[in-house]
């Protein structure tokens, strides 16, 4: 029912404004020269688009003040970023409320490779080389294959387009001396392109390094990345700021105080980033492109556990890409399309317990992904192209964070199992690889140019050697209205083939007491989308676009406690097919041109959320969020200000019920009573509902019912109301040079528990071009 209103409420508002609008200006043509390759694999103009397409410029990007692209991405009506929970790193991206593990990130059209629980690091993707980023919402697998469920992301970095040029910037920044320390953080990039009637190449690289920041109230201020802090013989055993009176007492009336565990929130890193694209007219009808980058990334960080236990932490990751490309016109009508690329993502992962080597842990992830690619496009006149498709990927892995083969294969025994100690400190990889090939065709037609009617209708024939085949069809409409309205509609089959950590994954926490297990028995994820959005050109200074959003996933992959513990007596925590889900919303945006200098943005997200087997939100997800943005430029002095601002609703987050509602959230110093509710509550639970068979209980717990279970049961609270607000101010000087500063997360809006996300950051730098 709330979805039907917001249809019927949404449509009836677009058209009484067309009617209002019938004798405005003509639209503008902000979008005449936008070129977009994402949502059908060929090159066109964004204004010609039947699939709805976002796209944030260089010029956007810029104003954003952002360094990488989790900085962009957020300010998208319908894209959430987040920092990364257990298990991710740096930040993962939402679309439409669906999770990062069901997002495709290209860079020019290449898969990325590098997954940690699913997701792609944002923070992996510097923007110094960055021409635009595009974005395509709602199931893609029908053109791009699996992991294309909620949408893609498509870096496109940039070329040389002119016979010379050279561009530098070089940022520093810090915020909060508590948080940061007494360090800053250094970024600098630069770039060279050259231009040469048929030969073109441009040349970029990136030097990046931070020392982090730390949220936890422990005894020192700021991170202390590697430092040892509590090591020194000088170390405070209290709380930073604690007085001398406040200390004395800890030390003569409490002594069983424990010293706050060192850790920090988000870690030091030093990185670098070398990339090239090249490009070969070889002939009038031949264009070769070549693409190579290669990124190099070392994070640092503390971990601690209770009661005294503290780990130091550090991973180095190699990302090495290489792609040729080329473009052949064969007649006036049929043109090749071949694509070759093959990508290498290394991590090298190293966990040192303090003071004991008993904990130790190092291990090694190599990923690699081969494809090739061919497409011929047969023109049947200028509104009508056909496009057929053949691809072949090859994917291989060997991980510390798989099954060994020892262990997946007969007899299922690995020398470990009798000589325990061979395997100390170092984890045996397991190796894993599989290969898909695949076959699509896609229809481009413009059917009538008054009233303009487009289609784009496609399927594509995905097989998996581990999973065979799946037929993945979509179908896009485009109706223009009026030359200033526009009807957009998009239905498609998702797919998500399980990765190797989902099929095979081989993880022991004995501190902890829980072994996580992967599932070869696994099926794919599998989801229905439904797009349907309208733009409207009110006058040529006003722009307004909407979108109807509706996506049901079934066989979601999670992680679910298996009833029987290993022979170890580990509790096991294993992957299953056992979420449905269903996401639906709308996702709106408005933007004026006040005047030639001034531009603002509004946009608006609603996102409803649902678990169809628990009846819950999805976890972390939030009804509400508004975007804002304002951005003055004065071409005539140079000088640029720019205000985006997100601003999330309460968002639902799991809490143990106890036995059938959510205990209060009480502070620290009444954890007693908090842990006395519990066990009242447990101890109830365990003696009425005793005589439950255990596959009833069992059963129970997977829907999350209360009454017929003594596992635990879940409920959601409703928390975590915040605004990011980020600020940027940039002056152009002798004619090649520009200064800028600003404030990242101006309003200090962070919270440990649910959104550990980096505190009040001020930065400063120089940019010049030429």
């Amino acid at each position: 029912m709330r979805i039907t209103f917001l249809i019927y409420l949404w449509i009836n508002l677009f058209l009484s404004l067309e009617l209002f609008s019938e004798n405005t200006e003509d639209k503008s043509d902000s979008k005449e020269n936008t070129i977009t390759v994402t949502a059908t694999r060929r090159k066109g103009l964004l204004k010609d688009a039947t699939i709805t397409t976002e796209v944030i410029n260089r010029k956007d990007i810029d104003a954003m003040g952002a360094k990488d692209i989790s900085e962009t991405l957020g300010n998208i009506p319908g894209i959430e970023v987040r920092p990364a929970q257990s298990g991710e790193r740096g930040s993962t991206v939402r679309l439409q409320g669906l999770a990062a593990q069901n997002v495709l990130i290209l860079v020019d059209g290449q898969r990325t490779t590098g997954r940690f629980s699913g997701s792609i690091d944002l923070t992996r993707f510097k923007v110094d080389d960055i021409e635009r980023i595009e974005i395509v919402k709602g199931a893609s697998s029908a053109i791009y294959g699996s992991d294309a469920i909620a949408g893609v992301i498509n870096i496109i970095t940039k070329e040389s387009k002119s016979p010379f040029s050279a561009e530098f910037r070089s940022l520093a920044g810090t915020g909060s001396k508590l948080y940061y320390g007494p360090y800053l953080e250094y970024r600098n990039s630069a770039s060279l392109g050259i231009r040469r009637e048929s030969v073109g190449t441009y040349f970029t690289v990136g030097w990046h390094r931070g020392e982090g920041y730390d949220l936890t109230r422990d005894a020192t201020e700021g991170p202390r990345n590697g430092r040892i802090a509590s090591l020194s013989p000088t170390y405070n055993p209290y709380i930073n700021g604690t007085s001398f009176v406040s200390s004395y007492l800890y030390s003569t009336r409490l002594p069983s105080y424990t010293p706050p565990l060192e850790s920090t929130s988000g870690g030091a890193f030093n990185d670098l980033n070398v990339s090239n694209k090249s490009t070969w007219q070889v002939s009038q009808n031949l264009l070769l492109t070549s693409t190579v980058y290669y990124r190099y990334l070392q994070q640092m960080a503390v971990d601690a556990s209770l009661p005294k236990t503290i780990y130091d932490r550090s991973n180095q990751t190699h990302d090495f890409m290489a792609a040729l490309n080329a473009d052949w016109n064969l007649n006036q009508k049929l043109s090749l399309h071949t694509n070759v690329n093959h990508s290498k993502f290394l991590d090298l992962f190293r966990n040192d317990q303090r003071k004991s080597d008993e904990l130790d842990t190092q291990q090694r992830t190599n990923n690699s992904v081969s494809e090739v690619r061919n497409r011929f496009d047969y023109q049947f006149s200028e509104s009508h192209v056909t496009s057929v498709g053949l691809e072949y990927l090859y994917d291989s892995i060997s991980s510390a964070r798989i099954a060994p083969d020892c262990k997946r294969e007969f007899p299922n025994l690995c020398a470990e199992d009798f000589v325990p100690d061979i395997s100390k400190s170092q984890s045996i990889n397991g190796n894993a690889f599989r290969f898909r090939t695949a076959f699509f065709i896609q229809d481009e037609w413009k059917i009538s140019d008054k009233p303009r009617v487009q289609v784009v209708p496609g399927i594509r024939y995905d097989r998996d050697s581990i999973y065979g085949g799946q037929w993945l069809p979509k179908l896009a409409l485009r109706y223009d209205i009026t030359d200033r309205l526009r009807l957009r509609l998009a239905n498609g089959l998702g797919y998500r083939a399980p990765s190797f950590q989902d099929l095979y994954f081989n993880f022991l926490n004995p501190g902890v007491g829980y072994r996580v297990a992967g599932n070869p028995n696994l099926q794919p994820e599998l989801s229905r989308s439904y797009n349907l959005g309208l733009e409207w050109d009110l006058t040529k200074n006003i722009w307004l676009s909407s979108n109807l959003f509706h996506n049901n996933v079934d066989n979601l992959i999670g992680f679910r406690t298996n009833p029987l513990r290993d022979r170890s007596g580990l509790l096991v925590y294993q992957t299953s097919n056992y979420q449905k889900a269903m996401t639906a919303g709308i996702e709106s945006s408005i933007q004026f041109r006040l005047t030639e200098a001034v531009n603002v943005g509004v946009g608006y997200t609603y996102t409803h959320t649902k678990d169809e087997l628990t009846n819950l939100p999805l976890e972390g997800r939030g009804p509400h969020r508004w975007n804002m943005n304002i951005r003055y430029e004065d071409k005539s002095s140079g000088l640029s200000l720019s205000a985006f601002a997100i601003h999330f609703g309460k968002q639902a987050f799991y809490c143990v019920k106890n036995p059938f509602w959510c205990d209060p959230v009480l502070s620290n110093d009444l954890s007693a009573i908090s842990s006395y509710l519990t066990q009242i509550s447990q101890t109830f639970i365990t003696s009425s509902l005793q005589s439950i068979p255990n596959a009833v209980s069992e059963e129970c717990a997977k829907k999350n019912e209360s009454f017929c279970t003594t596992e635990s049961t879940y409920g959601y609270r409703m928390v975590n109301p915040y605004t990011n607000l980020n600020l940027r101010i940039s002056k152009r000087f002798l004619g090649h040079f520009e200064w800028f500063l600003g404030v990242d997360n101006a309003l200090d809006q962070w919270d440990l528990t649910y959104n550990p996300q980096k505190p009040r950051f001020f930065y400063f730098g120089l940019d010049g071009r030429i």
